[in-house]
């Protein structure tokens, strides 16, 4: 019989039943680093770095994208969680927590003796149900703007700003409606999260090179990546003649370049270099708004949104790279937006750099959910609600004719309900009463009766609601993560090479 663990031609190579522990220990071992922050309640980690900066956030997604994780089993589970993050903009805690469970379950079956092909097979089932079951049962509302506002208030609760969270909730539907989550930015400034804004366009931290130029305007729009300044002679020079003619030359060449922008008639000019000072007083003179040293990222956002490009010599200038839109010079910021593209900032006041970091986390997570709503305004209850609902019309649904199967399947009910538990542990509430009387109250009461943690107690929450799509999205994830984890016997590693740690 060959052993479990061996070495082969420079390989480390873990087999069988031994493999199979591995997995759901490192499952469980990831699973732990973020089920703490789950929920309103939900616990932060300090993570520090190899150069000593730190982060501190119960965001389940920075945690994981921040873990050093070298096991290749962590590497997946993390890369899933990541795919979750970037498909449904939420839900990666609740994925990555599920996956730990489901794991667990299986292992405990395995150790009755059922095979990983049965399990794979209860699971699938219990899936199907699982969706279909949220598929009948979700929420379609009449409002899309008000559901929107509810589901970001359930994403935002728990988070640095949760004393404003009616305000954050408003300004992060207003962006929504404004544009895709792609072309919505967030700017952090000092203040009062009260202050905090959501402006039509993308808005940049900059100011118009002289106070007297124009302060708004449209039409075309230059954005130059060169500095906008006459060569500088290489050489030393003390010939007065000499200087006087290099200078006119570096004058006319200026002016070559500042006639040719006037000819094409724009109406502004984003740099991210400099800016030679004949040339901002050209551009007041025609009534032409300049901006400077503006950021790189910035440069590549308001070329995408006027639908030109970033001109890098003025000189192989062609026809499509000047871009048209608006600019508005506001007190600390100006706006620039483009016909039809959609863009949107949200000017995010905070009294510190850390309160600014976390909630900025927040809300790029708040304004995917809530543009998902605003397309598709279909909800699920919150709080734990919706898996014990599912659970129990797992737990309902006629019986496999299989006895392993089923046992699979009421395994993998259960395993929906490590949510509902996770939120009353953080609650300090007793999880098993907390289960009971779910499902006794959502019968007699209110099929939304979940986890309310801030008063300690079950309750009907109508107003604590998720996106359909996230929640059967995570549980998809999950279990097609899971069965291909089940489904893998050997893991076959090659040697580190010399100096690295071993895996």
């Amino acid at each position: 019989m060959q052993p479990p663990l061996h070495m082969d031609e420079g390989k480390r190579v873990i087999s069988g039943r031994e493999a199979q522990r591995m997995i759901v220990k490192t499952a469980l071992e990831v699973s732990d680093r973020v089920r703490s922050t789950l929920g309103p309640l939900g616990m932060d980690k300090m993570l520090v770095d190899s150069l000593g900066n730190q982060l501190l956030t119960n965001d389940g997604a920075t945690i994981l994208k921040n873990l050093e994780m070298k096991d290749p089993v962590g590497k997946l589970i993390i890369e899933v969680a990541k795919a979750q993050e970037a498909r449904y903009y939420d839900g990666t805690t609740s994925c990555v927590i599920l996956v730990g469970e489901l794991l667990r379950s299986a292992d405990e079956l395995i150790e009755k003796g059922i095979h990983p092909n049965i399990i794979t097979k209860g699971y699938r089932r219990a899936l199907d149900i699982a969706t279909q079951f949220i598929d009948d049962e979700s929420w379609h509302a009449d409002s899309p703007r008000e559901c929107a506002e509810l589901a970001v208030k359930t994403a935002l609760t728990g988070k640095s700003a949760e004393s404003h969270l009616e305000h954050l909730a408003t300004i992060t539907v207003d962006a929504a409606e404004l544009a895709k989550p792609h072309n919505i930015k967030i700017v952090k400034l000092a203040g009062e999260v009260s202050d905090s804004r959501c402006v039509d366009g993308l808005a940049i931290l900059n100011r118009p090179c002289l106070p007297e130029m124009k302060q708004k305007g449209k039409g075309g729009i230059l954005v130059l990546d060169e500095e906008l300044a006459p060569p500088q002679a290489n050489m030393t020079l003390s010939d007065p003649q000499r200087i006087a003619e290099v200078a006119e030359a570096q004058k006319a060449y200026l002016q070559n370049r500042l006639s040719y922008l006037t000819e094409l008639g724009i109406k502004a000019v984003i740099c991210q270099k400099g800016i030679d000072p004949r040339a901002q007083e050209h551009f007041s003179r025609e009534g032409i708004m300049a901006v400077r040293n503006v950021r790189r990222s910035d440069m590549e956002r308001i070329a995408k949104l006027i639908h030109g490009r970033v001109v890098k010599d003025l000189a192989g200038m062609e026809e499509g790279d000047l871009g048209s839109g608006e600019y508005d010079v506001k007190e600390t910021y100006i706006t620039i937006s483009g016909k039809g593209s959609g863009a949107a900032t949200i000017m995010l006041h905070t009294p510190t750099e850390q309160a600014a970091d976390e909630v900025e986390r927040a809300l790029d997570d708040a304004v995917g959910v809530a543009s998902l709503l605003l397309d598709n305004p279909v909800t699920v209850p919150g709080a734990g609600a919706i898996q014990v609902m599912t659970a129990d019309a797992i737990r309902s649904t006629r019986p496999h004719d299989s006895g392993k199967i089923q046992a699979a399947v009421e395994a993998y009910a259960e395993s929906l309900e490590i949510i509902p538990r996770t939120l009353a542990e953080s609650g300090g509430m007793d999880v098993m009463d907390t289960l009971l009387e779910m499902r006794k109250e959502r019968e007699i009461i209110s099929p939304y009766m979940g986890v309310d943690v801030i008063k300690g107690k079950v309750a009907s929450m109508p107003d604590v609601v998720e996106p359909s799509v996230v929640t059967s999205g995570a549980m998809q994830a999950a279990t097609e993560n899971v069965i291909a984890l089940l489904r893998t016997d050997e893991l076959v590693m090659a040697k580190k090479l010399k100096g690295q740690d071993a895996p």
